[in-house]
């Protein structure tokens, strides 16, 4: 499988808004039954949302123990108000109840606008850790600190997967990293335990004495 003559999962596949990208599939069945396929979709989701996705329709049939190879055209020209950054992609092939029978996965260099749905995604991470920490921040001010260390840390959790979860867009949009399951659930449980840690200490390094 190639877009726009880049093969997928062979390095940055580059996706630029305003164009159309020719998709190139060939599919070979190892069943003992023929496949009906209705149709192409290519599609890009981090943290388990999904930001875009194009389809087209091809309505074949790939024979039993046969293959199949065909061109598709999909218009992403809107893809500028959706995504931008390196992220992951997938190129489905769907059968006629819309399950996906074969797939092939990649990282996409999205060349969009920081003002589309992904970069307002950013914006609502990033004001969601600021009140997470001043949440976790306020009792403090207040000399209102829960007494036990670990309650302390617990306060912080929260702000720590916010960072976490912003870490991973802000690579992203930088084009720095691109997020998966691992790396998106390796930076929350760092945040998150560095930011318990310090809540824990927090009070002791401040020298306020906790109520």
């Amino acid at each position: 499988m190639t877009v726009d003559g880049q093969p997928l999962g062979r390095g940055d596949l580059v996706l630029d808004a305003g164009a159309v990208a020719r998709v190139v599939v060939g599919v070979q069945n190892l069943s003992r039954s023929n496949v009906d396929v209705d149709s192409v979709r290519l599609s890009g989701s981090v943290l388990g949302l999904t930001f875009f996705d194009y389809d087209t329709r091809v309505r074949t049939t790939v024979p039993a123990r046969g293959s199949a190879n065909w061109t598709v055209d999909l218009d992403i020209r809107d893809l500028d108000g959706r995504a931008t950054g390196l992220m992951p992609v997938e190129v489905a092939i769907r059968d006629t109840d819309l399950h996906t029978v074969a797939r092939v996965t990649g990282t996409a260099s999205v060349h969009g606008s920081l003002l589309s749905i992904y970069g307002l995604f950013g914006l609502g991470l990033l004001v969601l850790m600021g009140l997470l920490w001043a949440v976790a921040l306020l009792p403090l001010g207040r000399h209102a600190a829960p007494a036990t260390w670990w309650q302390r840390g617990l306060r912080f959790l929260p702000a720590g997967c916010a960072v976490g979860l912003f870490g991973v867009f802000a690579l992203s949009a930088t084009r720095l990293l691109s997020p998966t399951t691992a790396v998106d659930v390796a930076l929350t449980l760092i945040s998150a335990a560095v930011c318990f840690a310090v809540g824990a200490l927090l009070p002791r390094l401040t020298g306020t004495r906790p109520a």
